[in-house]
This record gives C-alpha cells, structure tokens and sequence, in this order.
C-alpha cells in the first residue's frame, strides 16, 4: 500500500477540522446483500507547476495555493483509510514563470516530478500544456518520475504510444464480511486529441493523437481482460456535448459500459460543483456522469478532490467456497473537494526538499518579472472584462494585427482586413476575487505581461467570410444569459461559460441583444440574431466580405469547440508565441502604450437591470462606468454590480491600451 505518513510531509502539527475545508460533500444510498469494501481516491488536477505557496503573478505569498498547501491533506486523506489511490490528471509542468525559468535551465530531476515521488502518486496522465515544452523535455522529466504515466491515446516518433495506455495497482480492502480481499484498481488515462493541432509550432509532428473514446472502446477491454476489477479513467477533460465533446470527453467516457468512475482536469473548475449547470446525464449535485461517479479538482494547487467508494464483493458459491475472481461492483460513493483553511505550522519535507532545490530560480524569477519594459499612464485593468471593458484587451489586438499584417505582406492575402480576437483569462470565476488584472499607471513589469497572456500561444491567421464570422460571435455570446426586457437584477452571466471562451473581435463594432437567446454551435441559423448592427469600417458587414482573423492556435484547432477551421484556412501560423510577440512589441515601442475605442456594447434595455460579479476593486473604476453601479460584498470575496442597458455608445472611454 502506497501511503505516506503524516510524518512524512510534517503533518503531526497541523490543526485540521475537514468541516472547514469541505467544499462540496455528496453521498449516494445503495443497500447491497453483498459484502461490501471501500476504496478512496485522492485526485489533484491542473497544478500548472504551483509547487510552492507563493503567486508569482501578483508577487506575493498565498498559504492556501501550491502542491506544498495540499500535501498534508492528501496525507490525512490517506491516513483516515486503509486503502486509497492517488492521481494527478495533467497540466502539471507549466502554467508559471518558475516553470519556465526551470525549463529554461533544464533543471533535473524537476521539482515537480519529485515532489509526486515524495507525495508518492499511484498514477499520472497528461494534459496539453505538459508538451508545451517540447517532447525531447517532456521525455526527460517524466524519466524520474516514479508513478506510471498512462497515456492511451497520445503517439510519438510516428506511431508508438508515447506512455502506457493503462496500469494497474492492487490494495487489500477489508470487506464487511470479516475477509481482506484483493482489489485491482485499473487506471487509464486520455489527453485532448487536439495536442498535436495546439502545440504545432513546437512538438514538429513529433505527437499524434488519436480520438479519446474511439480508443477507450480499443483499451478497456484490455484492461479489464487483464485483471482490472474497478476502472479509473483520468480524463485531461471534462463533461460536454456537441463540438467541444470531442475535447471535453468525460461525459462519453463514463457513458462506457466497463468504466466505473472518471476523474477530470482541463476545466479549471470543481465538480462537483455550481460551475455546472444542467446537461443531460450530467448530475452537477450529485457528483455524476451518466450515473457514474465523477470528479474535478479545481487547479492550481488550491483544492484536492476525495472520492470515497463503496464496491459490493460476489458474495460466497453455493458450496461456501470463494469465487477465483472477487466481482466488484461500484454501489455507493462520497465525493468532497478540500482546500486548505491553514498553512502546516511544521516545514514538511516537500516543503524543505523545494525549498533548497527552488531557491536559487524563485530568486532569479522574481528579478526578472520585476523587470520594467513598458509604461501605462492609465490603469489597466480586467475588472469589467464581463460588460465588455477589458483595458489589456486593444493591446493584445493591435500586437496580433501588427503581427499578422506584416506576415501576410506579399502574400495573396495581404489586402484583406486583419482582424483580431481577444478573451478574458483572468476575471474571476474559480480562481477568486484576486483573478483579475490590475495594473497601477507607471512601469510595465513582465509579471504584467505574463498575467495579461498566461499562454504564450502561437498566433494563427484563419481566412473567414461575414457569416462565419457572425456565426463566431453569436457563439461566443451565449457567455451572456438571456434577459427579460423591464426586469431587474437578473443574472447577466451564463455560469456554464468560461470567460476564456468570450472573443470579442477587434476591428469591428457590433451590439449584443440579450433578450435573443443565443445560437448553439452547429444549430442551424436564425432569422432572430444576438448580434446587432455589425459593421466593419464603418459599413454592414457583407455575408460574403473575406476577412483574416488573428486567434490563438488553441482557438483556431477548434479549442473551446467555438469555431471549425480547414487546414486550408489557416494561412499562418506565428514563429512566437502572445506573450513573446507583446513583450517584443512593446521593446519597439519603447514601451508607451494609448488607447482604443470598444468594439462592442450592449443594445439598450429601457428599464432593465443585470447583476454580476467582480473584485471590490472595481469600485475605484466606477466613474468611467456611469451605467454600472455598486450592489454590495459578498461572502465569497467578491463584490456585486448591476448594469443598466442604457445605450452606451457614448459612455466609455476609450479603453487603453493599444501601441
């Protein structure tokens, strides 16, 4: 049994109440005849490399973020059973400026690898941003890594699977009959099939990956013919329908027959959880996929996920002997995610091991993020990124227009308008009341830059007519729910949308009409449209009009399932990432940034009123906002607004900052 103690990660101190940390708490009832034992799962997800309790994007330590927060959790989960299971479902190697500068040095054995060897995973699979250092990297990390990687459907070096698609771990469970018996936990893991598509620009056909069920429906049988009782899926994904599915699997996994529980990642978000609205055979309460147990644990280091198992046992022959093979059944399950209410009072030995290894790079990262390369004479800020004023957001389309124009100069392509795409990464939702931008007008740091872009992700040029482009923001605009005209205080966010999938299109101007209720992807089109009044320079946007749109590569290989593009549409792809190409740009600019007008408002709603939510900080903003008002605090951290639908053409300011 591969447990680690609570002297192993300096756990005797800690004053720990689980009631404190429960976030979500599920329980299913299921009377059983048979005996029955009881297996635990510890899930961490999305790590994004925060070992340490420190955010390096606001520069400043949080106790409560960082695998260092989450080690003396997992211990007391592990200590409380005699049997459990500990997994990570991927992106656990970048996502920070200290990934990079270790990456940079190529450090090794990376800290991260060692601190699962110290916490001593079961098992591993891998996200997409786990290759976004290239494979040879990727290689050499994993080499030290002490659990499995499994990895059923992504290939390397043409076509031989780059992990093992499955393990398998045994752990004696104690039955309600008196007996021990052996339990075989099979453990498959599935990354999203558009790894290659994401990470062209660095892996050079290198991966290839094949469709997360197609293979499932190849590989589980497998498993389960080679002795797996229960089955694991570790899905780097989670529940959705129609084209983000093929993505965002784990509603199709857990839908197969032989798979009896999925843990997710990918999202960002907890499930069970209110992130979750109703989807078919999507049980957001109960913690359930197609009636399967199922589980996200938010991501960066700040929440660890615990699903407690019940499994009926084949129950004696006729004649009183044994079963050759105990037949396990899944009949009941408690599923909580936890976050840490108080730093250990006691260094761990994680926390020692990283100290000393981290030392040396945490200083080096902190000297260079604290590099000017730019001034702001305005603040900049993500605050109101929800009604449309996101103050970074000119700045990151005037990079990628600049960037693309001048690529496309002397191609076929070069006299077509050049549009851009920019969507909110950092306005609140899971990641809290500090998930914002907020940048004071003096000096641009490149900790401003790396919080602006978090993925520093190629640019594509996709070729897109009028319709295409409508049919784009029509999607996109389904971030917002439907209003009733004259009611007031209604939610304004739809809470099943991410931010990050909320484009708005630089380069023209349109009106959202938030009592048409928005399009779905692939329904067919309507003669009631959310977008209004969509022009470009000036005039009607033609159905017909062929225009180039700058995307992220995520966006443009049909991340967040918003938009289909050919290959043959994608007429470039950028050498450089975002984040690189801003910092660059800014160099050139000798680092002064102005300002831009709003591409978008809403269509005014005499007599109606929406709330939402942002940081309490928002408040000092509120002058250039005469339509939005202060609504109060919350619990949570948060503060509530409300937006009146006023016609708002003429109320922003321009928003800064484009070169």
């Amino acid at each position: 049994m591969s447990d680690v103690s609570g002297d192993a990660i300096g756990n005797r101190k800690l004053r720990i109440t689980w009631k404190s940390f429960l976030l979500h708490d599920v329980t299913e009832v299921s009377a059983s005849p048979r005996p029955t034992g009881h297996l635990r799962l510890i899930q961490t997800t999305d790590l994004h490399m925060h070992l340490m309790a420190f955010d390096y994007l606001l520069d400043r330590p949080n106790a409560q973020q960082g695998l260092v927060a989450l080690a003396p959790l997992i211990a007391t989960a592990r200590q409380q059973v005699a049997a459990s299971v500990l997994c990570d479902t991927g992106d656990f190697l970048q996502g920070t400026p200290l990934a990079d500068d270790i990456a940079g040095r190529r450090m090794l054995p990376h800290p991260m690898v060692q601190a699962f060897n110290t916490l001593r995973y079961d098992a591993v699979t891998l996200g997409n941003h786990d290759f976004d250092y290239g494979l040879p990297y990727l290689r050499a990390v994993l080499a030290d890594l002490h659990a499995p990687v499994v990895s059923a459907n992504l290939k390397a070096d043409g076509n031989a699977p780059f992990a093992a698609p499955w393990t398998l771990v045994t752990r004696q469970v104690a039955c309600s009959d008196g007996q021990t018996r052996d339990l075989r936990v099979g453990i498959i893991g599935f990354g999203p099939p558009q790894i290659a598509d994401w990470g062209a620009a660095w892996l050079h056909g290198m991966v290839t990956t094949d469709d997360i069920i197609a293979t499932a429906r190849q590989e589980v049988p497998l498993l389960r013919a080679a002795g797996a009782d229960v089955i694991v899926a570790l899905c780097h994904g989670g529940p959705a329908a129609g084209a983000d599915s093929a993505e965002n699997a784990a509603l199709q996994l857990a839908a197969l027959p032989q798979i009896d529980v999925v843990l997710m990642g990918h999202m960002h978000e907890v499930f069970p959880g209110t992130a979750f609205g109703p989807m078919p055979q999507v049980d957001p309460h109960r913690g359930t996929l197609a009636g399967k147990p199922a589980m996200m644990a938010g991501a960066h280091g700040k929440e660890v996920g615990i699903l407690d198992l019940t499994l009926s046992v084949a129950a004696p022959d006729a004649d009183g002997s044994q079963p050759a093979r105990p037949m396990w059944r899944v009949v009941d399950h408690r599923c909580k995610v936890i976050r840490p209410s108080e730093p250990a009072v006691a260094p761990s030995i994680l926390s020692r091991l990283l100290h000393n290894r981290l030392a040396l790079p945490h200083a080096a990262t902190l000297d260079r993020l604290r590099q000017p390369i730019g001034q702001t004479p305005v603040a900049l800020t993500s605050h109101f990124a929800a009604i449309g004023a996101d103050m970074t957001a000119p700045l990151l389309a005037q990079v990628q227009i600049e960037a693309i124009s001048a690529a496309l100069a002397g191609t076929p392509h070069a006299g077509l308008p050049v549009l851009a795409t920019t969507a909110p990464f950092r306005a609140g939702g899971h990641g809290g009341p500090d998930n914002y931008i907020a940048i004071s007008p003096g000096p641009l740091r490149r900790r401003d830059c790396a919080a602006i872009v978090p993925f520093d992700n190629p640019i594509c040029a996709v070729l897109r007519r009028g319709w295409q482009i409508r049919a784009w923001l029509e999607c996109c605009s389904a971030f917002f729910a439907t209003l009733t005209p004259g009611r007031t205080d209604q939610a304004l966010l739809n809470p099943r949308m991410a931010p990050y999938h909320f484009d708005t299109l630089h380069g023209l101007q349109y009106r959202i009409d938030l009592t048409v209720p928005p399009a779905l992807p692939g329904a067919p089109p309507s003669r009631h449209r959310r977008i209004t009044e969509l022009t470009l320079r000036g005039r009607a946007l033609d159905d017909d009009a062929l225009c180039v749109v700058a995307t992220s590569s995520y966006r443009a290989h049909g991340g967040g399932g918003i938009i289909a593009v050919p290959p043959q549409d994608i007429v470039h792809t950028s050498r450089d990432g975002l984040r690189t190409m801003l910092m660059q740009a800014l160099h050139r600019s000798q680092g002064a940034v102005a300002s831009a007008p709003q591409p978008w408002t809403f269509a005014p709603l005499p007599g109606t009123t929406a709330r939402f939510t942002s940081s309490p900080q928002a408040r000092d903003t509120l002058a250039d906002h005469p339509h939005v008002t202060f609504a109060g605090l919350q619990d949570d951290g948060f503060a509530s607004y409300r937006i009146a639908f006023c016609d708002v053409s003429g109320l922003h300011a321009p928003i800064t900052a484009a070169i």
